[in-house]
């Protein structure tokens, strides 16, 4: 008897017992089960979309209520809102020239009428220029002593110090408690 069976008989072995199973298998009506999908629940809208198509209800209601009070049949209405004009950016103050503002907010401008957007775009560009080329501006003299002032200014102590005052031991013990109270937590003092 020859005791070397060999590595392909095993391989031969087990692609028969796979056949096996694929034929048992088929027999037995088709793959292996998987488990049921659950049902799915009945439809119940979420308190968010049911306040949604709340809200959606009574815009449009109102909107029928303004469209009966104007007298309009569904057409549109002109929108007239007050804002002020954009804020213009201010550039570094010189002490020789102030410039002062008279442009007042335009009232009454409505959302509708034409804007010329390149002509705003322009303008915007050019007083960025403007902007950049004051602060570009070597300083002189004048530019520099007005700072030194302002800063030896602030400096200065003032003439009347305030008196220092006297804590009793019951202040000193309230200070504590609330500084224990609204400091940080022990673990991360220093």
């Amino acid at each position: 008897m020859n005791a070397d069976i060999g590595f392909g008989w095993i391989v031969f072995f087990g692609f028969l017992v796979w056949v096996f199973q694929v034929l048992r298998a088929g027999t037995q009506g088709g793959t292996r089960r998987s488990p049921s999908a659950p049902a799915p629940r009945p439809y119940r809208p979420d308190a968010t979309r049911s306040e949604g198509e709340r809200l959606e209800e009574l815009i449009r209601h109102l909107e029928g209520r303004l469209d009966r009070q104007t007298g309009t049949a569904g057409g549109k209405s002109t929108v007239v809102v007050k804002r002020p004009t954009p804020a213009q950016p201010r550039a570094r103050p010189r002490p020789a020239a102030a410039t002062p503002r008279t442009a007042e907010p335009v009232e009454g401008r409505s959302l509708e009428a034409p804007v010329d957007r390149e002509a705003e775009a322009e303008a915007l560009e050019h007083r960025r220029l403007a902007a950049v080329a004051a602060r570009e501006e070597a300083l002189s003299d004048a530019d520099h002593a007005a700072f030194e002032i302002r800063v030896r200014a602030d400096r200065e102590p003032d003439a009347v110090a305030a008196p220092i005052r006297r804590l009793n031991a019951r202040q000193i013990r309230d200070a504590f408690v609330w500084n224990e109270i609204l400091g940080p937590p022990a673990a991360l003092r220093q």
